[in-house]
């Protein structure tokens, strides 16, 4: 401790000798060497003056020799690029100065960054003074609290007085700014901070290294020195050389007080509009470059969606260099631009030139898939495969069966913000027929559509369906008729099978005895007796007609003698009521064996006994979609196997889905009580009911 004492003793002696030669005798053979370290408001912008070419040329004109030191020369300019930004000291100043311009200042710098090399760069320079600019980037963008910033100071102070222990330093405090949206609070902390600055500036001054505040706050005014808010323009160039003058004269002995300021300044620096702009598309992307404008201190971007007939929109930030890619441009669009040259908030140019180009579009949606699902009505399921690049799509239609698509104008936008999705089910499809296109997109900008577009019917409810759970399950029988219902198994939904054996008018016989018609998949064509399976719940539905003595056809239809239909019963098995069965009923029996619907009926006609039974076994065996039927019984009515599914394409006929399983055909009512049958076995596959004689001969 005592070395160190007698040391400091030795230093203030030599100081105060060094000081008095310096104040008060002659000029020296060394000037005095200075370095400024600081942030952008010290580097200044291309074109600036800046405030330390006003201090120099101040202490030119009052004869106070002094040397600039540092590592730069040069102020900050833009770069050519905003990946490319940085650090940057090779800007030129206002066009036609020239001074010593050694500095250390940086745009962007922070006290915080500036403790670190300080050491070093006094050790390389060795200035006798430092002018120190430093602060409102600590503040402004969150680096460091008052209270940080005032420690980050010390340790400044600290390392550059272990290089060099007799360095004087003039402080500066920190300007306030205009508004920031972003920092509302910023005038308070920045007030904060110069307030401390204050009081703890006597404590970081010694006799052997004086440290004085400049105070370029209080003589700043951000609305009339700053052509930015923050930035000194040129009478704010003045203020800051002048208090920073006005405290190393005062406060550390060095040069002359600075005097007013000038009333009559050079015109603020007004760049022109770039002199040339091009647009380029770089994948999905165009880059816009420019001619740099000399004195810019950023550029206003204006783009526009020129294929969308929207206006030119303003970039959201205005551009640090001199160029800009744009991105999340829509595909396939011709873009337009133009940029203005600005100089702080002061000053923008007129507008470029405008350049165009045409964003990268996007190829068809290729292998559009379309499917209907019958456990699905009105709903059409639309895939496609992908397309690279692609952030949507959009599906579009129009109703048709023809085999060409329909004319382009005709299909209407079903769905759009499908994201990366690659299938889409359309509910609510009541057309017949539907043409379906797929878009992919980028950005809003979409794929051409193809000429070409699949079509698909899609399913519906089956009318057919429901004619036949009306006539067997849920509406009340026909005067005379008779209507019962039991259930059984249920399985997969194949919709209703309807198995029935009724007189097929073959001549006026029985024509006049029957059932007045021929092979029809009508479910209320008249018939002797039919049993219906309802797949889907496992209902059975028996319906049984009257028995007319006579009747015809044509020429009209009319009935005589007519009696009402004997009643219906369930058994367990109706092949034991043959045709000298006393019984008085209609028998139906079914069983599930080894996987297969029988169905066995005895059915009498209500005229009275004796005229024979109506006795069949009718296999249902599933297969697919459908069943395949056996049919072993009498060879005397006719019979039909028939199905009608709950849902059918919408392209069919009047009735809907009507699908014949097997038909047999009569002989003579005489076999009926012969007791005369035939086994006969369904082909495969079903048939689709062609029209109104549906005959579909089974094998027998």
């Amino acid at each position: 401790m005592l070395g160190r004492r007698l040391v400091g003793v030795l230093l203030t002696s030599a100081l105060s000798c060094s000081i008095a030669l310096l104040t008060t005798g002659p000029a020296q053979a060394d000037a005095p060497t200075i370095m400024v370290v600081g942030d952008s408001i010290s580097q200044g912008m291309e074109g600036d003056y800046t405030w330390r070419y006003r201090l120099a040329d101040h202490f030119a004109r009052t004869g106070t020799a002094v040397n600039f030191v540092g590592p730069w020369t040069g102020t900050n300019v833009l770069p050519p690029d905003v990946g490319s930004a940085g650090p940057n000291h090779s800007g030129a100043y206002r066009p036609g100065i020239s001074f010593d311009s050694d500095h250390m200042a940086q745009w962007g710098w922070q006290m915080h960054q500036a403790r670190e090399v300080i050491a070093a760069r006094v050790n390389t320079y060795k200035p006798d003074y430092l002018l120190v600019e430093l602060g409102f980037n600590d503040l402004g963008w969150g680096v460091n609290s008052p209270d940080g910033l005032l420690n980050d100071l010390e340790w400044f102070v600290y390392w550059a007085r272990e290089v060099k222990p007799d360095i004087r330093i003039a402080v500066a405090n920190v300007v306030h700014r205009t508004p920031l949206e972003n920092v509302p609070n910023l005038p308070g902390i920045i007030s904060e901070y110069n307030t401390k600055l204050a009081s703890r500036a006597g404590a970081l001054s010694n006799e052997f290294s004086p440290l004085a505040v400049v105070d370029i706050d209080t003589p700043f005014d951000e609305n009339r020195d700053a052509y930015d808010g923050l930035h000194p323009g040129i009478r704010g160039e003045h203020v800051i050389a002048k208090a920073f003058a006005d405290t190393l004269s005062s406060r550390l002995g060095l040069g002359q007080g600075y005097g007013a300021i000038p009333t009559s300044l050079p015109a603020p620096l007004t760049p022109a509009a770039p002199a040339s702009i091009s647009a380029t598309p770089v994948g999905e992307k165009v880059e816009v470059s420019w001619s740099r404008v000399f004195g810019a201190t950023a550029y206003e971007y204006y783009q526009r969606d020129a294929t969308a007939g929207t206006a030119f929109t303003k970039g959201f930030f205005d551009i640090g260099a001199n160029s800009w890619t744009a991105d999340l441009l829509p595909a396939g669009h011709k873009m337009e631009f133009y940029v203005r040259t600005r100089r702080g908030t002061d000053w923008v140019s007129s507008k470029s030139a405008t350049v165009s180009a045409t964003v990268k579009g996007l190829p068809e949606v290729q292998n559009v898939r379309l499917t209907s699902n019958p456990s699905r009505p009105y709903t059409v399921t639309v895939s496609w495969d992908p397309v690279a690049g692609a952030d949507d799509y959009s599906v579009y239609s129009a109703p048709g069966c023809d085999i060409l698509p329909p004319d382009p104008s005709q299909f209407k936008l079903q769905q759009w913000g499908l994201g990366s999705r690659t299938t889409w089910t359309q509910e609510y499809v009541f057309d017949r027929c539907v043409h379906y296109k797929v878009a992919a997109s980028r950005y809003g900008g979409q794929s051409p559509l193809p000429w070409a577009a699949p079509k698909i019917s899609p399913y519906i409810n089956n009318y057919s369906h429901l004619l036949a759970r009306n006539r067997y399950f849920d509406t009340p029988a026909e005067s005379g008729d008779r209507r019962a219902n039991t259930t059984t198994t249920s399985g997969n939904d194949r919709g209703i099978v309807v198995v029935r054996g009724f007189i097929r008018n073959t001549n006026p016989f029985t024509d006049m005895i029957g059932d007045h018609r021929g092979f029809d998949a009508n479910p209320y064509a008249s018939a002797k007796i039919g049993v219906a399976y309802d797949t889907s719940n496992g209902q059975i539905g028996v319906y049984v007609h009257k028995s007319c003595v006579i009747g015809y056809s044509v020429p009209a239809p009319w009935e005589e003698g007519c009696k009402d239909a004997r009643p219906i019963a369930f058994v367990p098995d109706a092949s034991v009521y043959g045709d000298s069965s006393t019984g008085t009923a209609n028998y139906v029996s079914t069983a599930w064996v080894n996987g297969a619907l029988v169905i066995t009926v005895s059915a009498m006609n209500s005229q009275g006994s004796g005229l024979g039974r109506i006795n069949a076994k009718i296999t249902l065996t599933p297969s697919g979609n459908t069943f395949s039927a056996k049919l072993v019984g009498d060879k005397f009515p006719a019979w039909e196997v028939l199905r009608y599914p709950r849902t059918s394409p919408a392209t069919v006929g009047q009735y809907g889905a009507q699908y014949v399983i097997g038909t047999r055909d009569q002989t003579l009512l005489g076999d009926l009580e012969s007791g005369e049958s035939s086994t006969c076995t369904s082909r495969s596959p079903e048939e689709q009911a062609p029209g109104p004689n549906p005959a579909y001969p089974m094998s027998c």
